[in-house]
């Protein structure tokens, strides 16, 4: 504050016009002035009752401050521009299976709409620190435990049972939960207990299988399920494409299988630069509840 009532008493001439300038008053101007002077331990300004001019100090030390103060409205203008203007690189973690299936279609949509936004797409299955290694925002799926980010839930993540035609055509019956023990199942690895949770009118069935594949990676066991393999649950945003070819088809559809949630998240509300806020807004839209992938399936909304 007090080098821009330095600038503005030299750009007048006057401590009272300065003032005026600055919106605070004439005892305040010659105050901010005095404790400058002080802190530099040097005359600024020579004073009379009619005038007010440089000293030589003075000058060279006000045009010193005019380039500073150009610098700092500049850098000013650049922060306002960025919180008010979409631009900018966006770094954004995503689940690996997600942003392949449907995260670089929604953003090749978004940079055409936006084409100072630059996105930076890191694909991990792990939940990153978005402070620690300086990420924008995250999609995520699960249940969203406690905690100081701001999630904003995109729609649902269902699950089904699926295999393809020529499996089901060959197979023992399927009508129950327990006829799973007497087919050929793919299981991802990291299924707790190596049980597949269903429920039908509030009961609860817990179906232990011993699989013929496991993977830790969704679409290996989704190209199993369509080469006839045998039967996986997938979420409905991995598998639906291949329903909707007639590659894959639901089984034990009177069955719930779990259901979990999709979210965007990122750091804080206040300040939110329109990159990100721009950007959540555009997931929200083209992401509802329930979603595109599951407009075509033949399974209950």
């Amino acid at each position: 504050m007090r080098i821009r009532v330095l600038t503005s008493v030299v750009e007048t001439g006057s401590f009272s016009v300065a003032s005026e300038r600055l919106g605070i008053s004439r005892a305040a101007v010659s105050k901010y002035v005095s404790q400058l002077e002080e802190h530099l331990g040097v005359r600024l300004l020579n004073r009379t009752t009619r005038r007010v001019s440089t000293t030589e100090s003075g000058q060279l030390y006000y045009n010193r401050c005019v380039e500073i103060l150009h610098n700092l409205d500049e850098a000013d203008n650049m922060v306002s521009i960025l919180s008010s203007k979409p631009q900018g690189c966006l770094r954004i973690s995503v689940p690996s299976v997600f942003s392949h299936h449907h995260v670089v279609p929604l953003i090749s949509e978004f940079t055409r709409i936006y084409p100072d936004v630059k996105i930076e797409v890191m694909v991990s299955d792990r939940y990153v620190d978005l402070i620690d290694e300086g990420y924008d925002l995250a999609i995520r799926v699960g249940e969203m435990e406690d905690s100081e980010l701001i999630a904003r839930r995109l729609t649902r993540c269902r699950h089904v049972l699926i295999a393809a035609p020529d499996y089901i055509n060959n197979a023992p019956p399927l009508e129950q939960p327990e006829d799973l023990k007497n087919h050929a199942c793919l299981l991802y690895s990291y299924t707790e207990g190596g049980a597949w949770p269903l429920s039908k009118g509030g009961k609860e069935y817990s179906v232990q299988i011993s699989p013929v594949m496991s993977s830790n990676n969704p679409e290996v066991l989704l190209e199993a399920a369509i080469q006839g393999m045998g039967i996986s649950i997938m979420p409905t945003f991995i598998a639906s494409d291949a329903i909707r070819r007639g590659e894959l088809q639901i089984v034990l559809q009177s069955y719930d299988v779990m259901e979990l949630s999709i979210y965007v998240v990122y750091l804080s509300r206040q300040y939110l630069p329109a990159k990100i806020r721009v950007f959540v807004d555009y997931l929200k839209e083209k992401i509802s509840d329930p979603p595109y992938w599951d407009h075509y399936l033949d399974v209950r909304c």
